[in-house]
């Protein structure tokens, strides 16, 4: 019973250490690693041992590699290797030189071997172990703000987006801007050498650059790098360029605000004060500009300070204010004496012969006091808007008073019609149309009198085009009325309607992962687009909530119209459970008013779990067995145990002759 036992439990441990080799029904068996480790960027080899166990030679053996997934691991050299012949009972070896990917991703990756030989075709299964992908830095986005293009003489934020490509955290981040200068892109405030403490691998951090661009530059592409160095000795190179470019829309422009002026009546010999800012709405500076304030009729309004003066300059957002005074006459008569404001200026973006002109009409309405004149004067003594600044592409409506200057005589049969000589512009929707349309009733009136000293209210409801253009446009009100004589007169008078663009920011969806992990940083973004027709001034995104964030902040500057923008910051939880936050917008618009939008998110917070290997992927320490038969393992076995055992039997044999042939000497 021992010897059985013995012969047994020697055929189970042969049975263990028999080589892991493979073979089809023509008899060449495949030896070669089952699995083989590696890391990103590696080169390895592959080999792949043929042995033929018949007593013939075989020939013509076409050896054959191929991998499943190639995008991260490829061979570097031939995909087949051709052998002559292998002798009976011989072996041949080949190897295959394959690389590893700097980017590939942790996981198993299967490579199949073929034999073609005698019209047979026989497989064998190898896995590439890729244990680590190590950390790699890329430039995921490049922001320019406030805009994608930068102009001569203009500030901007250069914003960089880091994303680490590997597995492995990379800390210790230094982040350098070169090749700044200062006759062309320089640093307008902070440090060109920026520092990140860490980024985890698969995670992204923002870097931020407050830069100006030289006057002086011209059109064309400025190549800036940026040297990150991290994780002790990896040093990166990579290599930015700053478009720079002087186009139309980038010009100034140059607006009245705030205009105020007499509204009353004024007698004779008074003080007439004229006042308003003037603001740069454009994106360039404005210079050698020349503010007028004429008089056009001179006999009843003149000057009393200096018609015209010089402003050298006024930059982009920048207001300055302007006032001029003017004095009525003895002789002026009981009319509205017009004042035309002409403000020419020029910039780095005209040409040498060009210069920019804006203009403004006001009115100032002159009593002269004499009650027994003969021609009775109709004017609109005040009139205001509701509500105070005009939407475009919205109704508002229009308060008008019309009064009658005569203090002894009526006027009657009046008819009254507004028009407007200004037109929208040729490439809007609404081309070469009118700015401001009636609702529901015409642009005309009809009074049927008013008396002396007497006045009458009206109101009319306009409308105004979506793509009017943000500025003050001037009505004309048209006067036709007869005295008690009836004798025909007529008359205008001049109305400012100021016009502004409602802003309109839209906000896309929250971006959140459905779970995230305390003390684990995860990424809050989301894209905002300008689809309003004005620019968003000082925008500013923001994460709040009760948790700490990183690259929670994110200054978009100005935010022109039609742009899209993209951010994306990260919360890191400090308690499991439910957790909400909100991103933050605010940002002043074409009036100057500040405005907030909210938009809120949840996360659900768990405690950080034990990795796992991952859906599909194999667990490193067991791999299937796949191609050839086990048949040749099975005979391998029994041929060695029944070897080993007849060698056990003989040895006792031989050992117990001894002690017998020993007992008979003794």
């Amino acid at each position: 019973m021992k010897r059985i036992f013995s012969i047994f439990m020697v055929f189970m441990i042969v049975l263990t250490i028999v080589p892991n080799t493979s073979s089809a029904q023509g008899g060449l068996f495949i030896t070669s690693p089952k699995t083989i480790n590696a890391i990103s960027g590696d080169s390895i080899k592959i080999p792949v041992t043929i042995e033929n166990l018949h007593d013939y030679d075989i020939y013509d053996i076409r050896v054959m590699l191929e991998i499943d997934d190639p995008e991260y691991v490829y061979l570097s050299d031939s995909a087949s290797e051709y052998i002559e012949y292998i002798d009976s009972e011989d072996r041949e070896k080949v190897r295959f030189e394959v690389e590893i990917d700097d980017l590939a991703p942790r996981g198993t990756y299967k490579v199949n071997v073929s034999l073609v030989y005698d019209g047979i075709v026989q497989d064998e299964t190898i896995y590439i172990r890729v244990t680590s992908n190590p950390a790699g830095l890329n430039i995921s986005k490049l922001d320019i703000i406030p805009d994608k293009t930068v102009h001569p003489g203009q500030k901007f934020n250069i914003g960089i987006e880091l994303e680490n490509l590997g597995d492995v955290l990379a800390e210790n981040i230094s982040v350098t801007l070169k090749g700044l200068s200062e006759d062309g892109i320089f640093l307008a405030n902070g440090s060109s050498n920026q520092r990140i403490q860490s980024i985890p691998g698969g995670y992204k951090n923002y870097a931020v650059y407050q830069l100006e661009a030289s006057k002086s530059l011209k059109h064309g592409s400025y190549p800036l790098e940026l040297e990150i160095k991290y994780n002790g000795d990896i040093k990166e190179i990579h290599d930015i360029n700053i478009n720079v470019q002087t186009d139309s829309d980038a010009k100034s422009n140059l607006i009245f605000e705030d205009l105020t002026f007499p509204s009353g009546t004024i007698g004779q010999n008074k003080e007439v004060n004229l006042n308003f800012n003037l603001r740069n709405q454009g994106q360039t500076e404005a210079k050698n500009i020349l503010v007028k304030a004429n008089s056009i009729e001179i006999n009843g309004l003149v000057p009393k300070s200096l018609s015209q003066f010089k402003i050298n300059s006024l930059l982009p957002n920048e207001t300055v204010p302007v006032s001029f005074s003017f004095l009525t006459t003895n002789n002026s008569e009981t009319r509205n004496y017009p004042v035309e404001i002409i403000v020419e200026y020029e910039d780095e973006l005209s040409s040498p012969d060009e210069r920019y002109s804006v203009n403004q009409f006001v009115g100032v309405f002159v009593d002269s006091g004499d009650s027994n004149q003969s021609t009775p004067k109709l004017i609109i003594d005040k009139y205001n808007f509701e509500p105070s600044l005009v939407e475009a592409g919205s109704n508002f409506t229009m308060n008008l008073s019309f009064f009658n200057t005569n203090s002894t005589k009526a006027v009657k049969n009046i008819k009254i019609f507004l028009t407007s000589d200004e037109r929208t512009d040729t490439d809007s929707n609404s081309a070469g149309g009118s700015v401001f349309t009636p609702v529901d009733s015409s642009n005309t009136f009809y009074i049927d009198s008013i008396p002396p000293k007497g006045r009458v209210e009206k109101k009319i409801t306009m409308f105004t085009v979506p793509d009017a253009q943000a500025k003050t446009y001037t009505l004309t009100a048209n006067f036709e009325y007869e005295d008690s004589s009836a004798e025909e007169y007529t008359a205008t008078e001049l109305i400012g309607v100021p016009v502004v663009q409602q802003s309109k920011l839209d906000i896309g969806e929250v971006n959140v992962f459905p779970e995230a992990y305390v003390g684990q940083s995860t990424p809050i973004s989301l894209e905002f687009y300008n689809t309003g027709k004005v620019s968003l001034y000082n925008m500013m995104v923001k994460i709040e909530g009760d948790f700490q964030t990183e690259n929670g902040q994110y200054y978009v500057g100005n935010f022109e119209s039609g742009n899209s923008e993209y951010f994306e910051g990260y919360v890191i939880p400090t308690d499991i459970g439910e957790l909400t936050g909100e991103v933050v917008f605010s940002y002043e618009d074409s009036t100057g008013q500040n405005q907030e939008i909210r938009k809120e998110f949840a996360l659900n917070v768990m405690e950080m779990m034990q990795e796992f290997p991952g859906e599909g992927e194999m667990p490193y320490d067991e791999f299937p067995e796949e191609g050839g038969s086990s048949t040749p393992k099975i005979i391998g076995g029994i041929l060695a145990a029944i070897a080993i055992v007849a060698g056990i039997i003989v040895f006792k044999k031989r050992k117990k002759k001894q002690l017998e042939a020993l007992e008979i000497d003794e």
